[in-house]
């Protein structure tokens, strides 16, 4: 990460922190019990808290309502956090966490309950127990998670480092559930991929920007791309949320030489928040991959580069979120995320809700389309194929009532399990062959160039 950037990160921290001290100090208080809606909220809490018919729980009463009132804002970029996700949040953000070293991901992915295993890390706890992609959940410490989340099952898994882990999962093919014993140890958190492409063209692909160290592990990836023999790049900003700001601005200074980056609005007030300096990670020709899941800080990236004339971007209209969220610690050791300004990009356009244009246009094929179907009136018992465009894609059988219901579901992504390691497919990737055309098409008129000037 370049200096004068994690300066400038510190700095607008600690102004933040300095308002927000300032703005708690403030009697808001006695301003609540001012206000006749503010002395309803006590008496509805009072009230609860001796009358209800059962017992109830402070903290899920004060909670509840702190959840209220940002739900009034009905903005889907304000949010209460709860300290437990806060916590791991915080963990997930420094770069690493304590676990068992596996993705997991919803086995009914039209329901997103029951949990299985995409991915073992190579080297981690789960893969020392035994553990395989595909393994379902049954119970975690003899808690049966069979109709749980992803995010109830992973609660469950992570903990401190050392302590163990008892998990009872279904192996497709076994008839019997199999036992692990897993002992938790810290995980790093790597959200950057690569490989290496025909022609020299080097894949790095970022998964998330909420995390301290995506910049340092750009550098390292790209660095071994280039000492490969790599002399273009493709930037998969692809199913991207965003995060971090300061990753943001560091990852696109990696690569311009000159221009601004990003400008900040707020009530009104314009100013210049990044530009860029003269040191640059990669040189070469490159094109920046998207798809209408790149949001926030991948919008950031994407649109410094484009502005800038730096890369092509390549794929569908990014997501669209113009905005950026200011984040206040509380006493329950939860996290308030409030929206607080608006980015604009180099050329001083808004992308709220608006999203980038690509350059090229490609659409992403990596997932087929999910057909699903909710039927009834037939037959009880009846077998009913579902056709599209005169293709039979499956069948489904009514219930009792004669209804029916139809899902078709792609296969699951493939994930290295080895971190850092990208897998891709150009063949099957239409968005990727279209970006290596571009960055080929890149390279060669940069040696067409570079063949004009030395004749001169």
């Amino acid at each position: 990460m370049k200096r004068r950037w994690l300066i400038l990160g510190l700095l607008g921290l600690a102004l933040t922190t300095a308002v927000v001290n300032a703005q708690l100090s403030q009697d808001f208080a006695g301003e609540l019990l001012n206000n006749p809606s503010g002395r309803a909220l006590v008496q509805a809490f009072g009230a609860l808290k001796t009358g209800y018919l059962h017992d109830v729980n402070t903290q899920d009463l004060i909670r509840g309502a702190i959840h209220g009132m940002v739900g009034s804002l009905n903005d889907p970029f304000t949010s209460y956090i709860e300290p437990k996700a806060a916590a791991f949040d915080t963990q997930q953000m420094s770069g690493h966490y304590e676990g068992i070293g596996a993705v997991l991901t919803p086995h009914n992915r039209q329901t997103g309950k029951g949990v299985e295993i995409l991915t073992v890390y190579r080297g981690g706890p789960a893969d020392k127990a035994g553990i395989k992609r595909g393994d379902l959940f049954l119970e975690v410490d003899g808690v049966d998670v069979s109709d749980k989340t992803a995010s109830d099952v992973a609660d469950l898994v992570r903990g401190p480092k050392g302590t163990t882990v008892h998990l009872t999962m279904r192996r497709p093919g076994d008839p019997q559930p199999l036992q692990f014993a897993v002992q938790r140890d810290t995980i790093k958190v790597v959200d950057v991929s690569s490989t290496m492409l025909p022609d020299h063209v080097g894949y790095v692909a970022l998964s998330s920007f909420n995390n301290q160290k995506i910049n340092d592990q750009l550098t390292q990836q790209v660095d071994t791309l280039k000492k490969e023999g790599a002399t273009s790049l493709i930037l998969d900003l692809r199913d991207n949320p965003g995060g971090l700001l300061t990753e943001a601005i560091d990852v696109s200074d990696d690569f311009l030489s000159h221009g601004d980056i990003v400008f900040q609005r707020a009530r009104g007030v314009t100013q210049r928040l990044a530009s860029a300096d003269p040191q640059q990670l990669f040189s070469g020709p490159m094109v920046v991959l998207v798809n209408h899941n790149s949001a926030s800080a991948s919008e950031i990236v994407s649109a410094a580069l484009q502005d800038n004339g730096r890369a092509k971007v390549v794929g569908e209209r990014t997501f669209g979120k113009g905005v950026a969220q200011s984040v206040v610690s509380l006493s329950d050791g939860g996290q308030l995320r409030y929206v607080s300004f608006e980015w604009l990009t180099p050329d001083r356009t808004n992308i709220q809700k608006k999203g980038i244009t690509p350059d090229i246009m490609a659409t992403d094929t990596r997932y087929p389309n999910t057909i699903s179907v909710d039927g009834r009136g037939a037959n009880p018992g009846q077998t009913i194929s579902i056709v599209v465009d005169g293709k039979t894609v499956g069948t489904t059988k009514a219930d009792s009532d004669g209804a029916f219901q139809f899902v078709t579901l792609g296969p699951r992504p493939q994930v290295s399990g080895v971190q850092g390691q990208a897998i891709v497919n150009l063949n099957g990737d239409h968005a990727l062959k279209v970006a290596y055309d571009t960055v080929l098409k890149e390279v060669q008129a940069s040696a067409a160039g570079s063949s004009a000037n030395a004749s001169h």
